[in-house]
C-alpha cells in the first residue's frame, strides 16, 4: 500500500517537471541515499549582448587640458616697472669748480678827484684782459686790454680803469651803452648765497658806464640794468673819460646807496669788472669783452671774483 502512494507521488513530480521545463525553472531530483531532493539549476544564457551594436559609436573621451599652478606670462609689462630694490649710486661729479679770485680794495682816507687821470691813485693796479665774450673778435693786446684800480670810502666805491683800445666807438644811450664802447661793475652784496642755479638774485647788481657819446667824456653816462626793481639811469654817480695814447682812462665813483648797503672793513663783496669793444663806428655792436675774472658770466654770479674792504 505504501509503495503504491510513492510510485504515484514520484509519477505526479515526473509530470510536474515536464511542465515546469518550459518554464526555466529549476526541477529537483532526488537522492535515493537520503532521500533529499537536490535542486539542479540549468545554465543561463544572458539576453543582453557582451557588446554594443556595431551602429552605435562609444562618446569620444574628452581631453582636459590641465591648469598650471601659476600663469606663466611671456607680455612685457607696462604699467608696473620690474625693480630689485636695489638703489642706484648717484653719479660723482668730475667737476672742481674754479676758486673765485679775489682783490682788495683799499680805504681811501683821501678820495681821488674824479677827472680821468691817475696822478692821485696807489693803490694796487690789477690786470683786465681775460676774454669772456666772442674771442673771435679779439685781435689781441692792440684791439683791446685794460689795468684798473679800486677803493672806497663810507659814501663811494672807486674805480679807475686804463683802457687800450684802437678805435673808440660809442653810439649808443641808456640802457643800449653795452652796444659801444663802455664797462660793466657786477657787484653781489651776499655772495655766500651766489648760485648758479638760481642765477641773478636781488642781491646781484649790473651797472654799465659809458665814457662818452660819440666823443670822449662827451655826456658819459651810467645805467642799472639789475636788479630789475632797480632798472634805470644813476643821475647820482660821478664819471669822467680822457683820451690817452693808445686809448683812454676813465674814472667813476659808485654811492653805496646804490647797492642798498653801509660798508665797513673786512666786508666782502662778489666782484667783476669787465669792458666792451665796438670799433664799428657806424653800428652800434658790442664785438667782444675783456673781464677782470676769466670765468665771469652774467647769469652766474658765483663766477665773479671777491672784493675785500681793506
Amino acid at each position: 500500500m505504501r509503495q503504491q502512494k510513492l510510485v504515484r507521488l514520484m509519477i505526479f513530480l515526473s509530470l510536474l517537471g515536464i511542465g515546469l521545463a518550459g518554464c526555466n525553472l529549476p526541477v529537483p531530483t532526488f537522492s535515493a541515499a537520503t532521500n533529499t531532493p537536490v535542486i539542479v539549476f540549468p545554465t543561463e544564457t544572458s539576453v543582453f549582448p557582451a557588446t554594443l551594436p556595431p551602429t552605435e559609436t562609444p562618446l569620444p573621451t574628452p581631453t582636459v587640458t590641465s591648469i598650471p599652478a601659476s600663469p606663466t606670462s611671456t607680455a612685457t609689462a607696462s604699467l608696473v616697472p620690474t625693480t630689485t630694490n636695489t638703489p642706484t649710486p648717484l653719479p660723482t661729479s668730475t667737476h672742481t669748480p674754479n676758486p673765485r679770485q679775489s682783490v682788495s680794495a683799499a680805504y681811501l682816507s683821501h678820495p681821488p678827484s674824479i677827472d680821468g687821470p691817475w696822478d692821485d691813485w696807489s693803490t694796487t693796479q690789477y690786470p683786465l684782459k681775460q676774454v669772456v665774450f666772442k674771442a673771435a673778435n679779439w685781435n689781441g693786446p692792440d684791439d683791446l686790454q685794460a689795468s684798473y684800480r679800486v677803493g672806497w670810502d663810507s659814501s663811494y666805491l672807486y674805480l679807475a680803469v686804463k683802457v687800450f683800445d684802437d678805435v673808440y666807438a660809442q653810439h649808443a644811450s641808456g640802457a643800449n651803452i653795452y652796444l659801444g664802447d663802455s664797462l660793466e661793475v657786477l657787484l653781489s652784496t651776499n655772495p655766500g648765497a651766489d648760485s648758479r642755479a638760481l642765477g641773478l638774485a636781488a642781491h646781484d647788481y649790473q651797472v654799465g658806464i659809458s665814457p662818452g657819446y660819440s666823443d670822449l667824456g662827451d655826456d658819459p653816462e651810467a645805467y642799472l640794468w639789475f636788479p630789475k626793481a632797480k632798472v634805470g639811469k644813476l643821475t647820482n654817480m660821478p664819471i669822467e673819460a680822457v683820451s690817452m695814447e693808445g686809448g683812454y682812462r676813465i674814472e667813476f665813483a659808485i654811492p653805496w646807496s646804490v647797492f642798498g648797503i653801509t660798508p665797513a672793513r673786512g666786508q666782502i663783496y662778489g666782484f667783476a669788472i669787465s669792458v666792451s669793444d665796438n670799433d664799428n663806428k657806424d653800428e652800434n655792436l658790442q664785438q667782444t669783452m675783456i673781464s677782470n675774472v676769466s670765468t665771469r658770466l652774467l647769469v652766474d654770479p658765483s663766477s665773479w671774483g671777491l672784493l675785500t674792504l681793506k
